[in-house]
């Protein structure tokens, strides 16, 4: 029977949980090959920094995209938008943060967050992907990977 001093002590350690894990920040150093003719950051990079921060954080919270494709399941991209405030430039150690704002159906809509080293905002952007099988058809996210993902 579960009681509820022990269901008080499993919501504060899930709140904890969620917290603590819901936003997650990794560090890139930007290269001179990723740069335009203007010297900043081309824009078709972008998307490449998400990714990473997006994959770190899942492995991270134990979800390995190498695995759900070895199971037979895929997230591609539905939708992305990005909004370019401040140009990122060559050698700059930028701070991406990637925050899952939603579960809704098949679809997992991921937030972004780039900052340039002197730690103004440099981009805000929105991708929402959605669990398919390999047929490309969506499917429902499967159980053990929304109990690894930081739902409020």
């Amino acid at each position: 029977m579960f009681l509820k001093k022990d269901f008080h002590i499993f919501l504060r350690q899930r709140i904890k949980f969620i917290m603590s894990n819901s936003t997650y920040c990794t560090k890139i150093r930007t290269r001179y090959s990723e740069t335009d003719q203007m010297g900043y950051i081309h824009h078709s990079v972008y998307p490449v920094y998400l990714e990473l921060a997006r994959i770190e954080w899942l492995n991270k919270l134990g979800v390995s995209y190498k695995q759900l494709e070895i199971n037979g399941i895929l997230l591609p991209v539905y939708t992305m938008s990005i909004k370019y405030l401040v140009p990122l430039t060559f050698d700059e150690l930028i701070e991406v943060k990637v925050k899952l704002k939603e579960l809704k159906g098949p679809k997992l809509i991921f937030s972004y967050e780039i900052f340039n080293e002197k730690g103004q905002k440099s981009t805000e952007a929105e991708v929402i992907l959605f669990f398919a099988a390999k047929n490309g058809k969506p499917i429902k996210p499967p159980a053990d990977v929304v109990e690894k993902l930081p739902l409020s």
